[in-house]
């Protein structure tokens, strides 16, 4: 009884992680930002400013109002004209403006609104999160480097050798896409669709150098590969399950803990710019969509091997928790469908979400066919080999994978 109450324990524990997980990945359905709730008030007050800042279609028009280039063309937002001077919230006379540059002629694309010092208690867009935009050195090409003070900024930039001109420190944004379409929503972090505009002067997503951009792709890559090379380990352990007695081989405790291994891999390794590795904290990571998902498939991977854990050592032996290892890779796969990376994917590998497609296709058949044979549909001992085969796949994929 005591042992079945600890199994209970830790399954519903594990179900309760992965609700909650499910629950923010649902709310958080466009890239860094919530959508606003539909409402008259916020319709009335975006058709306002769209009239209020019509007339900054125009950058000369922009220029003549004080708005003076900050930035080149940060990947996937465009070029920030901030307005000096400018420290009051108003709705009518964003902080910054943001446009996208394409053989001489220059678009406004959206809106920005700063705000200095501590996180704002309120927000001016009721249900939209205030960002933290990390503290940045910028030099004389505009380049950028990440700095906590501008003591620590070098003198010249890293790469490129360009002197320094001034220090950002952090600061809280809420960008607005109002004058081009953004498929990530109104209030996203980033548009995918000014990836025609860049002209790859600045590395994506807050690197500050090339240098940085090139560690955080082989930190990923690497965590790509190692846990491949865990999963298809696993895989062969569980073809030994199957040969040689199913539950009762001495395989059967094996695959369960190797699976624990890649849950544990994936919640510790994963985003890198969030704590323990970077410096934004956990409860940033709540509102970024990709890091959340890379959370949840730890969670769902977990949730897994813990129950196959406690079925391979008895604990749990009714029919019903064979249930749990086929839907929830079944779930998983169905997370990895949807899975982007919104920088490397749509702006600089050039090529579509096809790695986590045929992962998350393989997923799915390995849950299927795993919920195939735990129902009794298909009894021979080789169909065992199936699932174990998928898995085995599901390893050499990640370990090819290239970011």
């Amino acid at each position: 009884m005591k042992r079945q109450f600890i199994a209970f324990a830790v399954v519903t524990l594990l179900a309760a992680g992965l609700a909650l997980s499910s629950e923010w990945f649902m709310s958080h359905d466009h890239w860094y930002a919530k959508e606003p709730e539909k409402d008259f008030a916020l319709a009335r007050l975006i058709a306002d400013i769209r009239t209020s800042t019509s007339q900054y279609q125009d950058l000369k028009q922009a220029q003549a109002d004080g708005y003076v280039q900050i930035s080149g063309n940060v990947p996937l937002e465009g070029y920030n004209f901030r307005k000096a001077g400018n420290t009051q919230f108003d709705y009518h006379h964003p902080s910054t403006l943001l446009y996208a540059q394409r053989e001489g002629r220059w678009q406004l694309v959206g809106l920005k609104y700063i705000a200095s010092g501590v996180r704002p208690a309120k927000t001016p867009f009721q249900g939209i999160d205030w960002e933290r935009s990390l503290a940045i050195c910028r030099y004389a090409d505009w380049q950028e480097f990440r700095s906590p003070s501008q003591e620590a900024c070098p003198k010249v930039h890293p790469e490129t050798k360009s002197a320094f001109t001034v220090w950002y420190p952090d600061t809280w944004v809420i960008r607005l896409w109002i004058w081009y379409p953004n498929p990530y929503g109104l209030f996203a972090g980033m548009n995918p669709l000014l990836a025609p505009f860049d002209d790859h002067m600045i590395p994506p997503d807050e690197a500050g150098s090339w240098e940085t951009w090139k560690a955080h792709t082989e930190f990923s890559n690497f965590n790509h590969h190692f846990s491949g090379w865990l999963v298809l380990v696993m895989g062969m352990a569980m073809t030994g399950s199957a040969l040689w007695g199913g539950q009762k081989s001495r395989y059967a405790h094996l695959w369960p803990m190797l699976t624990l291994g890649v849950a544990l891999f994936i919640l510790y390794r994963s985003d890198p710019e969030y704590w323990p590795f970077g410096p934004r904290t956990l409860t940033e990571l709540l509102g970024d969509r990709e890091a959340i998902e890379h959370k949840l498939s730890g969670i769902i991977v977990l949730a897994m091997g813990s129950v196959e854990w406690l079925r391979a050592r008895r604990i749990l032996s009714h029919w019903i928790w064979g249930m749990i290892f086929p839907w929830l890779a079944i779930m998983g796969g169905v997370t990895l469908l949807f899975h982007l990376h919104p920088i490397s994917n749509f702006n600089y590998v050039g090529r579509t979400n096809s790695p986590h497609t045929t992962e998350g296709v393989t997923a799915i058949l390995a849950g299927m066919t795993y919920l195939i044979g735990s129902l009794g549909i298909m009894k021979q001992r080789w169909w065992g080999l199936v699932p174990a085969l998928f898995v085995i796949l599901m390893g050499v994929q990640l370990i090819v994978y290239i970011e």
